[in-house]
């Protein structure tokens, strides 16, 4: 299992690198809560500090 999770971690770092997914520091946010959990992950709504808006972010398992 852990050099399944292993490859996992390599494919979300290629995607990022690559501009498929897009990584923010919750540094960024603030109001954030947890709206959902599935099996990959959490989803929380936030605000973002420099924009009026509200995003959802997912966090990967």
């Amino acid at each position: 299992k852990i050099s399944e999770m292993n490859e996992w971690f390599r494919w979300i770092d290629e995607a990022i690198a690559k501009k498929h997914i897009k990584h923010y520091e919750y540094k960024y946010f603030k109001n954030i809560q947890e709206i959902g959990i599935g099996g990959f992950g959490k989803v929380y709504r936030a605000k973002w500090k420099k924009s009026p808006k509200y995003f959802a972010l997912k966090s990967l398992l």
